[in-house]
């Protein structure tokens, strides 16, 4: 029973002791703001020494990336002393500061300054003291606080422009890349684009549905939609985002724009290789035009004032196989005739016209085969 008496007041003394000489310390960790953070960001906080002692205490820093769960970066302090009160320690109070770094991305920051890679991380701090002739650690406190490095701007979207019309069903897309830059060891952008249906919100719609067409894991800040998809549909109002990403790990994403598909225009008639056969007189020697295909370019200067005529192609017997109705301006004149299906390769055709004077220009073409 003595030996028991005995040891219950070894113990009750003993907690006496802890909280006389190392329980007096407390701590309230000033997190950075979400943002863009230095390394020196990552040691703001107030320490708070309760007892009559000056206590000399030792600072580590474990910080975890929490999608991962792996430590990224260790660091320890010099031994700071703590008067009676309340000290603000801020970065500048620490003259010196042991780095380890255990991630790719964390290693380019040295023993300097730099900015924090853009992720979501996990701070926890050990706070120790040396006792006796032994020099016994001794833990003080231990605190956590979560840690988020954001881009100063998320990716700006470009290319199609917010609401914009689009003329073909295969666009490209364009954004401006999030900003700062450096932030990233890893920068890859996710393109997702949906459909919104009737009664939805484009965000809704981007949350909601089911790409319609995605590009992942892209390095540049452009990309085209893959002729191997299904063409958009006109009509539709497609939304688009893009992600940023550092690694696999989500970092910032853009705003949502919207864009259609309108009716794509028909492009105007043109002979190949910008080339017309000039219509001329009677009198005058024409050679014979090679058409690649089924566009006959035809130039006409007409010396007579503006009027409506007829062009009449005809075959080497002076059969006529197609008639056009024209405005013939002073001046010259650009036509351009769709051949239909009487011309045949390798046989000889003619285009003539005649002026307000009744003179006949005209002018040889022929098919190729």
């Amino acid at each position: 029973m003595t030996n028991m008496y005995m040891r219950a007041v070894f113990w009750t003394m003993a907690i006496c002791w802890w909280h006389s000489g190392f329980g007096q310390l407390s701590v309230s960790l000033q997190g950075p703001p979400a943002g863009v953070i230095q390394q020196s960001g990552l040691w703001n906080m107030a320490l708070i020494n309760s007892g009559a002692s000056t206590l000399e205490v030792t600072i580590s820093l474990n910080l975890v990336d929490n999608s991962t769960n792996q430590p990224v970066l260790t660091a320890t302090t010099q031994p700071v002393l703590l008067t009676r009160g309340v000290r603000q320690l801020k970065p500048m109070d620490i003259s010196s500061v042991s780095y380890s770094y255990l991630s790719p991305a964390f290693a380019r920051l040295g023993t300097g300054n730099g900015l924090l890679p853009v992720g979501n991380y996990r701070a926890c701090y050990t706070f120790y003291t040396f006792h006796g002739e032994r020099h016994m650690e001794v833990v003080l406190a231990e605190e956590c606080i979560p840690v988020e490095v954001q881009p100063l701007s998320p990716p700006q979207l470009s290319l199609p422009a917010d609401t914009a019309v689009v003329e073909t069903p295969y666009p490209q897309f364009s954004w401006l890349p999030p900003v700062p830059m450096n932030l990233f060891s890893d920068l890859k952008y996710d393109l997702l684009v949906t459909e919104v249906q009737a009664g939805q919100t484009p965000q809704s719609a981007i949350q909601e549905n089911l790409p319609i067409y995605s590009g992942l894991n892209l390095a540049q800040a452009f990309h085209s939609y893959a002729a191997s998809y299904k063409g958009l549909d006109t009509g539709k109002v497609y939304a688009w985002r893009v992600v940023a990403k550092n690694g696999q790990a989500f970092a910032a994403q853009s705003e949502v724009w919207t864009f259609r598909l309108g009716k794509l225009p028909v492009p105007p008639l043109a002979p190949a290789n910008g080339t017309y056969l000039e219509l001329k007189g009677n009198s005058t020697a024409i050679g014979t035009g090679i058409l690649p295909n089924n566009i006959l370019g035809l130039q006409y200067y007409s010396y007579d004032k503006t009027h409506e005529t007829e062009i009449r192609l005809t075959d080497e017997k002076g059969a006529t196989l197609q008639t056009l109705r024209r405005t013939l301006q002073y001046g010259n004149n650009l036509i351009v005739v769709a051949l239909g299906g009487a011309f045949k390769p390798g046989a000889t055709y003619f285009a003539e016209v005649s002026d307000l004077q009744k003179n006949l220009y005209r002018t040889s073409f022929r098919m190729a085969q």
